[in-house]
């Protein structure tokens, strides 16, 4: 079976580190809480089918606030993202 391609696909980091660690926490919760919102969003809009949502763990790149989301096809990454945001970087990027 062929499955049809997104549009876009959002790659949010909810890597969790030690406190101990030289990259500080990770994205954690504030990861965890967006990607909820983001799939929220998604489903409720309709647009499960051309907009996906993927969890993920490190990324790279770790922000001191929020999460760090890939979006392809753009080839693009933005740090620092909180659930808060999402409605915009949906916008943004659909």
């Amino acid at each position: 079976m062929v499955i049809p391609l997104p549009r876009v696909h959002l790659f949010v980091c909810a890597n969790h580190r030690d406190a101990s660690s030289p990259l500080g926490t990770g994205c954690g919760a504030a990861g965890e809480d967006l990607f909820h919102a983001l799939k929220r969003l998604v489903l409720a809009g309709g647009n499960a089918r051309v907009v996906w949502v993927t969890e993920t763990r490190c990324l790279g790149i770790c922000p001191k606030r929020g999460a760090t989301v890939a979006i392809y096809p753009q080839q693009e990454i933005v740090a620092g993202v909180v659930s808060e945001e999402a409605e915009e970087l949906l916008k943004r990027v659909t």
